[in-house]
């Protein structure tokens, strides 16, 4: 049986859309240098700010707006959807 993925692994899952292989390595940095914890260890409260940084980086790597609008949506989403488990 297959487990549900982590937070994590679900932030992963989204930026690879994105970055491809080197997913794990932009999130696990975005985490490490902006929330100061391992990557695995992120909560639904890390989120928000999570997000905050994605995006910000993400708009520093490329000018593709429309890009950079649906990898905040489904980031964006990522929130709600946690936030309502709590």
């Amino acid at each position: 049986m297959v487990g549900e993925l982590t937070l994590y692994e679900t932030v992963i899952d989204i930026a690879e859309d994105y970055f491809g292989p080197a997913a794990p390595r932009f999130v696990g940095r975005l985490i490490n240098n902006h929330l100061h914890k391992a990557p695995e260890q992120i909560t639904t409260k890390d989120l928000p700010e999570l997000v905050t940084w994605s995006k910000l980086t993400v708009a520093m790597l490329t000018d593709d707006k429309d890009a950079i609008e649906e990898f905040s949506s489904r980031l964006d989403a990522l929130v709600k959807q946690n936030s309502r488990r709590k």
